[in-house]
């Protein structure tokens, strides 16, 4: 019997999401008036929950998925792309604490944006700035989640 990928990448999701929202329980919920640190991250479980589990029942139900007559991995110029947007976000994560949050997720949209097509660096700056300043006061102002501030902002 030969093992199909997506029970059992499905189910490492809802495992996931299980794990997510048990973490997430010791943040602070908030209210309707005043949200939470805790909120958000409540919202992103119980959807990554609520769709791994669906994704997982169907895979159950559906026996034959047609195989697609494509590579499993992107090539050429897409495969690039792919590598490109990873290592865009594993920068992210190693740069974020020292360089903080706003630079990094500028420079991660910027990153993002550029191997994606956009070829204006005018538009690429002004997006990525402002997708940093909204995404920032949105966690920080509004749901009240501490994120790092960097050398430069400390």
């Amino acid at each position: 019997m030969a093992l199909r990928a997506l029970p059992i990448v499905s189910l490492c999701f809802l495992l996931l999401g299980i794990a997510y929202l048990a973490d997430n329980s010791k943040l602070p919920m908030g209210s309707a008036a005043k949200p939470g640190a805790g909120l958000f991250p409540l919202w992103v479980g119980v959807s990554l929950l609520g769709l791994s589990l669906a994704l997982f029942l169907w895979s159950l139900r559906t026996k034959n998925i047609s195989a697609i007559d494509q590579e499993p991995f992107p090539v050429g110029k897409d495969r690039w792309r792919v590598l490109a947007v990873g290592a865009s976000v594993a920068l992210f994560v190693l740069l974020l604490k020292p360089l903080g949050y706003g630079l990094c997720s500028a420079a991660l949209m910027a990153a993002i944006l550029r191997s994606l097509g956009l070829r204006s660096w005018g538009r690429i700056l002004l997006i990525s700035l402002a997708t940093a300043a909204v995404s920032f006061y949105l966690f920080d102002a509004l749901l009240g989640v501490p994120l790092p501030r960097g050398v430069f902002f400390s």
